[in-house]
């Protein structure tokens, strides 16, 4: 029954035998002398769950941003509450992997201080309804709800080491990178510069002036990335496609589609693939470690950016406060910015040809063409992103708000990064 119910909470057509189901089983908790309470049996049920994505690909930070965007906090919190006891009961903080446990951290499950799992007893569901101050209808309501979205969550391909492929211990291990990765991450110093740059785009209320900074950003990414792939090229003994990557950003609603497109085009000017899951709620973006920090950075700092420019839109027209309105502006501004940053990245290799030679095109071509096989091997199937009909005005508007921005390389970016 408690399956049955769950399943029904996936599907607005059930609505109303799902709210049967759970008053149903609402009733049997509440029976005096019951030797098994209903929420038992869900606190099993949910935890087998959650063991059981977390052995077939999928992450903790994927579990807990499925819930939340689907779900409210109170479900979010439960989730994580079960991810607290799983990492328990699999000895987390000494066998998983570094990056695991940053998103374990991330969680506030991990504490990396004392180097233990926070929460997660064998009674987490109990402490967590507790804490909650949650009646029963509400604990059976929101669990069910919970195990519906676990129920449903899709298959998923390996990122990371599952816990049980987890060595004995984890110590003296560091994040994902070594010395025979080609093309590693960014480091401090460019790190640093980028970040600040972008900070001042975030900042600044001029759209010119949050493009210059942006471009220079760019150019800065791009010109890194050059380096890094050249610097490569002299190690004779790795191969093209040798420390490819594949990384998970989560989109949140509302516009998920749309922030996906806007993740995936500046994924292609940085030289990495991207594909959207909009089932599970996240791009996976593959290429090499630095082209996906970059992108990562980029993308979180361009879509602040259009949210300001969206709101500023909108702020002078109320007939222009509608979602499709929103979401034309969204892809507009998208398209727009990518056609500027792809201009500011072929400036920049335009520069870096002059100073390597003529090595560096058959350098880049390889890195590419690596990049491109790695994605077709691990995504045969995908398909491109169906059109859909646009506000007309919203895309004017965004493309507008992009266009108007000056971000020309050269004297004006150099002053703008002074």
């Amino acid at each position: 029954m408690v399956l049955a119910t769950a399943w029904m909470g996936n599907h607005a057509d059930d609505k109303l035998r799902f709210e049967r189901g759970a008053a149903h089983l609402i009733a049997i908790e509440l029976e005096p002398d019951l030797d098994r309470p209903v929420s038992d049996a869900i606190s099993g049920m949910l935890q087998r769950l959650v063991g059981n994505l977390l052995e077939g690909g999928w992450q903790p930070a994927d579990i807990a941003h499925l819930v939340r965007r689907q779900r409210t906090a109170r479900a979010h919190r439960l989730a994580i509450a079960l991810i607290a006891a799983q990492s328990r009961q699999h000895d987390a903080a000494t066998r998983a992997p570094q990056p695991w446990l940053s998103q374990l951290e991330d969680l506030g499950v991990y504490d990396p201080a004392r180097a233990t799992i926070v929460g997660g007893q064998p009674d987490a569901f109990a402490r967590w309804s507790a804490s909650e101050r949650l009646h029963a209808d509400e604990v059976i309501t929101i669990s069910l709800l919970t195990m519906a979205t676990l129920l449903n969550a899709p298959r998923l391909s390996f990122l990371i080491d599952p816990p049980s492929k987890w060595s004995a211990s984890n110590r003296g291990s560091l994040p994902r990178q070594s010395p025979s990765v080609p093309i590693g991450d960014v480091d401090a110093k460019a790190l640093k510069l980028i970040r600040a740059l972008l900070a001042k785009a975030e900042a600044t209320t001029f759209e010119a002036e949050a493009e210059t900074f942006t471009a220079k950003a760019q150019e800065m990414m791009t010109r890194h990335s050059i380096d890094a792939a050249v610097l490569a090229s002299a190690n004779k003994g790795s191969g093209a496609g040798s420390g490819i990557e594949s990384r998970r950003v989560h989109i949140d609603n509302p516009y998920a589609d749309e922030k996906a497109t806007f993740l995936s085009i500046i994924a292609d000017v940085n030289g990495a693939r991207a594909i959207w899951s909009p089932a599970a709620g996240f791009v996976t973006v593959m290429g090499f470690p630095v082209d996906l920090h970059l992108t990562d950075l980029l993308f979180t700092s361009l879509l602040v950016q259009a949210t300001h420019a969206a709101a500023e839109a909108t702020a002078r027209e109320r007939r222009s406060r509608t979602p499709s309105y929103r979401r034309a502006f969204l892809l507009a501004y998208a398209y727009r910015i990518g056609e500027r940053l792809e201009a500011a990245k072929r400036q920049t290799s335009a520069t870096a040809a002059e100073d390597y030679g003529e090595s560096l095109l058959p350098i880049l071509a390889d890195k590419q063409a690596a990049v491109d096989a790695a994605y077709e091997e691990a995504f045969p199937n995908s398909t491109p992103m169906k059109g859909r009909s646009l506000d007309a005005a919203g895309y004017h508007a965004g493309r507008a708000a992009a266009e108007r921005a000056h971000i020309g390389a050269g004297e004006a970016i150099a002053r703008g990064a002074s």
